[in-house]
Parts: structure tokens; sequence; C-alpha cells
């Protein structure tokens, strides 16, 4: 079985558009989560959230595209390019049926369907735009991407709460593994700022209705952690066997070594047990799968969603699998920019390849006082830690019980 490397990556996210911009943004200990600007959210409890604030979509795709498509989609085309530009591949000039494509996203496309249906409520059906059918479902971003880029290979979205772009992952990786595509473009996007999707989300009770500055809201594994603060973003990453890269002199982030998927079921509303076995089950997986020993992991990015029932069952997935030997150092960068949802996953994974590629621990922001039983713990905070990293291990997790873990390794690992 041939190593599943990186080759390209392209983001939008509230701490920058780019992979290097963001890197060196939240090396920064500055927060870029703030009052919502994109809807008038002052009559919600929670009413901060990452936001891009210089995405212009014209930039990317045309007009004719922007008027089809929610923002969801707009941002996965755009992050999309930016990949296969990063990885100097032209689709065009590849076999489209060995093109696979595998996204991860929840809430689809609000914005677009809550103004078509205001429009429908105040002035009659005929003012309802005839893309309201296609622009607001999940899969949108999807069909989308597929069409631009030619791809004929398998296609699919996954809607599994904040794991979804995780699914993706490992689906990705199987669809190489069992040589059904040359190249896979994989990745996750969310444009949760509209007043119904929001409400949807602050419904859950999982988002953080902290009044301090927005810039202290999101707090994981604090003292005062008390839920998660939402950002919208697209990160893809391209992804190749190995000898395919190598046959076409492509550069190589790093390795997906290994990955693990356990689920709770314990209780639909939940995303743990209690005692955090399972997703222990899961990072032990994907460390046996890349064949290294648990003191061979330097690095783990925590899910870190800042509530605190689960910060804590991660605390104990942690203790688990690391009880014996050297253990590695823990972050948590979303804390700076908020949870992505659905491209949450792949955007750790591309921190984490940037991580190992320059030996550069982002710190978690807000992290001054650790929560009761956390205090012994190796976090970084306020500052960059600077340190080889062989090998780092990547949590994910979605309500329902949903736990993946991935190992990241350097190009040359």
């Amino acid at each position: 079985m041939d190593n599943i490397v990186v080759t390209g990556i392209g983001t939008l996210n509230p701490a920058g558009i780019g992979a290097d911009n963001t890197f060196d943004n939240v090396l920064k200990d500055e927060s870029y989560i703030d009052f919502i600007t994109r809807f008038d959210s002052s009559k919600y409890k929670a009413n901060v959230a990452g936001e891009i604030k210089d995405f212009v979509p014209t930039d990317y795709i045309s007009k004719r595209l922007v008027k089809k498509t929610d923002r969801f989609t707009q941002l996965a085309l755009a992050a999309v390019q930016m990949a296969l530009d990063d990885a100097q591949i032209n689709t065009g000039n590849f076999e489209p049926n060995r093109l696979s494509l595998m996204v991860g996203n929840v809430l689809g496309g609000w914005e677009f369907a809550e103004r078509e249906l205001r429009n429908l409520w105040a002035k009659g059906e005929e003012y309802v735009s005839p893309y309201q059918a296609t622009a607001w479902f999940p899969t949108s971003a999807q069909g989308y991407i597929s069409i631009a880029q030619n791809i004929k290979g398998k296609a699919r979205t996954f809607v599994a709460d904040r794991a979804s772009s995780a699914y993706a992952l490992q689906d990705a990786i199987s669809t190489l593994n069992r040589d059904e595509a040359d190249i896979v473009l994989v990745g996750g996007t969310e444009a949760p700022l509209s007043p119904y999707g929001w409400l949807c989300c602050e419904s859950s009770g999982y988002l953080s209705s902290n009044k301090n500055e927005p810039s202290e809201t999101y707090k994981p594994f604090s003292e005062e952690h008390s839920g998660m603060v939402l950002g919208e973003g697209s990160t893809f990453l391209v992804l190749e066997r190995l000898s395919h890269a190598q046959d076409r002199n492509a550069k190589i982030y790093g390795e997906i070594k290994g990955w693990g998927v356990t689920n709770d079921a314990y209780y639909p509303y939940y995303t743990h047990r209690p005692d955090g076995q399972k997703l222990a089950r899961a990072m032990q997986q994907s460390i046996d799968r890349a064949s290294i020993f648990p003191e061979e992991v330097n690095l783990l990015f925590l899910h870190g969603t800042g509530i605190p029932s689960e910060d804590a069952t991660e605390i104990y997935a942690y203790r688990e699998v690391f009880k014996d030997g050297d253990k590695p150092i823990l972050t948590c960068p979303k804390a700076s920019f908020g949870h992505l949802l659905g491209a949450a996953a792949v955007t750790d994974i591309m921190l984490s390849l940037l991580s190992i590629e320059k030996s550069l621990i982002p710190p978690i922001i807000n992290l001054d006082t650790p929560a009761y039983g956390f205090d012994d713990l190796n976090f970084v905070t306020e500052q960059p830690y600077k340190q080889d990293i062989s090998n780092a291990l990547v949590i994910s997790r979605g309500m329902g019980g949903n736990n993946l873990s991935f190992v990241i390794g350097g190009a040359s690992s």
C-alpha cells in the first residue's frame, strides 16, 4: 500500500486567506473573532463569530456563478482552485475519471435560502430565484466543484456535524488506497452566518454566550470555557499516492500515516461517552495504523469545542492513550479564529502539516488558567513553541458520538 501525501493546500478562514498567511496569523496569539456583522445578531445570546472580512467572491468566480450559489459554495470553489494552483495541477491535463472529490459540510446554504424565502413570503413565488433548490443543498459545493474542475470520478459530500471533513478525509484516503483515483480533492466548507442558520446553531445550546470581549469568548480548556464560537471558512487539500506525486515532481507537505474511527453509541445530542474511551480507541487505532508507538507522537491537535464536558472527555482520552512514556505537546489553534464546523478537521490537518514543516507550534489563546484537573498538561500558550515534530495527532469529533483521529507526518518521514 502506497503512502498518502498532501501536495496542495487552499484555505480561506477568519485568520487569513492562504495557508502561509493563516499560519503566520495563528502564531501571533491574537483573536480573529468579533461581533457578527453579516446580519443583526443583537437579539441572539451568542453574537460573536469568526468572519472572513476581505473575501470578494468575484475575485475567484464569475458574477453569473455568484448569483447561482451560496457563500459556502463560493468559499469552496475558491479554496479548491487555491489548492490546485498550489499543487501545480491543471485538472484538464488529467483523466477526469481518475479525479475524485470529497467534501464535508454541515449547514448547507442558508444565507441564500433565507433571502429567497423572504422574497417568497413578502413578494410572491415569481420573485424566488430559480437556483433556490440547488443553492442551499449541502451537496451544492460538490456539484459546482465537479463541474468547474471536470471531476468525473467518485464524489461525495459528508454531513456528520463537526466531523464532516474528517469523514471526507478518511474516505479520500480509502479511495486512493483502493486505486480508485490518482488525485483526490478533499476538504470542508461552512458559512453559518445567517439569521436562521445561526438560530439553529444557538438552539443547540453549544455556543458560548460569554459576555466578555469578543476576542475572549472562545476559551477551550480554560477554567472559563463555556462553549463554542463558530467561524466561516473553507479548506481543501490535494491528496495523492506518494509514487504519483513523485512521478510529477510535486512538492510534498507531508503524509497522512494513520487514521481511526469509532462511534460512542451513547446519546444522539452528545458527542461523547463520559469516560472518553471510544475517542481513546480511535486515537489508538490511528497510531497503530501509522505503525508507531504513542511516545512517538510529539504534538496533539485537540478538537477543543470549549464545551466543558467535551473538553474533559478529550483529556480523559489523552491520558488513556499517553499514559506511559513521553507525552505530546497540546495545542488548539481554532481558539483564535473559531470552530469551522464542516471545515474544522481539514483546517487542523493543514495547520499540523505547517507546524511539522516549520517546526513551530501555534498557541492556544485565552488559556490563562486551565480548567480544574488540566493544570498539569503541556499546553502551548501565549507564544509559538519551537520544536521538531516527527508525528502529529489530530482529533475530530461530532454530535452523536463520532470520533476520528489522524496521524500526520512530515514530507521526509
